[in-house]
């Protein structure tokens, strides 16, 4: 074998060997959920998103308005007059914009984050949102809703966090 060869092999084993521990820590790709439980509570509503292929789920808390507007797009109703999802709706069909899909990216300090995705033509736009407003806005559209593998995760270890590690709520807001 000539000192060429030699040298591919030397880097073609060095690949294999050094990256195939990063294989194993790529991004995994997102899960598909669906609402499962639109639940009131005093402060809001608790809205439980579940994998459709498996039984995990997330829990996350939504304001009232966002709730009903989902359980709307649920239903396919439409109100005498437009709710504000109803508005963007409009706006982006007059633009010729459409959902193709949610994603709940992450959970930060007990927040959740979320990406609303829309295209045209061959453009695409990514927007963050609140979950419950892409949802709300994704569902008019039939989009599917994705949520990233680590906010299962995430969750597990926000709900283990003990009280005073959490972001504490104001008992009531000044104006």
């Amino acid at each position: 074998m000539n000192r060429s060869a030699h040298l591919f092999l030397a880097m073609f084993w060095a690949i294999v060997v050094l990256g195939h521990p990063l294989y194993g820590h790529q991004k995994k790709e997102p899960v598909e959920v669906q609402i499962s439980e639109l639940k009131p509570t005093p402060v809001g509503v608790n809205i439980t998103l579940r994998d459709v292929n498996s039984k995990k789920s997330i829990h996350m808390l939504i304001g009232f308005s966002e709730s009903e507007s989902i359980m709307q797009a649920m239903r396919g109703r439409q109100r005498g007059r437009p709710m504000t999802h109803d508005l963007m709706k409009n706006f982006l069909d007059r633009n010729d914009w459409k959902v193709d899909r949610v994603l709940i990216r992450d959970l930060v300090r007990g927040t959740f984050r979320a990406n609303l995705i829309l295209v045209r033509n061959d453009e695409t736009q990514v927007f963050d949102a609140r979950p419950s407003d892409a949802m709300a806005i994704g569902l008019r559209y039939g989009a599917r809703i994705f949520v990233n593998e680590e906010v299962f995760e995430q969750q597990e270890e926000y709900e283990e966090t003990p009280e005073e590690g959490k972001p504490s709520e104001p008992e009531s807001l000044r104006l």
